[in-house]
């Protein structure tokens, strides 16, 4: 059993070091305020700041504005929309907007929080992109999945997995399909019932491209609930 896992490991490590042609470390920093109306509509500002190039190069910039509705303890539906300032590949500065809605479910068996949440989105391209392609969208549906555990009051950790599936891609239309997958694991500290402190690894894997990248990030969060 032992060599079997070694060989399973070995093909796994083997064939994403074989198919990641390019690896970075990245970090994502973020800040949240939500306010909730009642006990169903509440709204969110997210604030997230990216590193690429193994923390040298500032790679984009976000901000989220939302609300989201929620029709029963462990279903809820979201509608945001992202401005985002990116650095590209050539240095300069192009925007983008991406416009998603979020379908999430959680149950709470015991000390676990299990939550599945399937997003649909469409993002297109604007200022500092080329015109040819820039206002057409290009749409995804991505699907996560998380566990956490509740060790006391204030401390969550958790793990989970997403995969991206590419609905439309108006540049390149044969790439359709699965393309990215991520794994990521952290822990949510809990100050009180206003501030939550997290921090999380996340790994990004790409398929189904021409050069395929492997990105590691460390990210840390920070939300506020007035």
């Amino acid at each position: 059993m032992k060599k079997l896992i070694a060989a399973a490991l070995l093909i796994f490590f083997g064939a994403n070091f074989l198919n990641a042609q390019t690896q970075d470390f990245g970090m994502w920093n973020t800040i949240s305020v939500n306010k909730e109306f009642n006990k169903k509509v509440s709204a969110g500002i997210d604030q997230e700041i990216r590193w690429r190039d193994n923390l040298t190069t500032l790679n984009l910039i976000y901000t989220n504005v939302g609300v989201t509705y929620k029709f029963t303890n462990w279903f809820k539906l979201s509608i945001v929309y992202r401005f985002i300032d990116k650095n590209k590949e050539d240095f300069t500065w192009g925007v983008r907007h991406r416009i998603y809605s979020d379908a999430s479910f959680k149950v709470k068996p015991g000390k676990f929080n299990l939550s599945y949440r399937a997003r649909y989105q469409i993002e297109w391209r604007a200022a500092g992109y080329e015109l040819i392609h820039g206002n057409v969208p290009e749409s995804y549906l991505r699907n996560q999945f998380k566990i956490g555990y509740k060790l006391s009051d204030q401390i969550e950790p958790y793990v989970g997995t997403e995969l991206r599936f590419q609905i439309r891609n108006p540049r390149v239309p044969y790439r359709n399909g699965f393309g990215r997958s991520r794994i990521f694991a952290g822990v949510n500290y809990e100050f009180n019932n206003k501030s939550v402190l997290g921090a999380y690894f996340l790994n990004q894997l790409e398929w189904n491209v021409v050069n395929p990248e492997t990105l590691y990030i460390l990210g840390i969060e920070y939300t506020f609930n007035i």
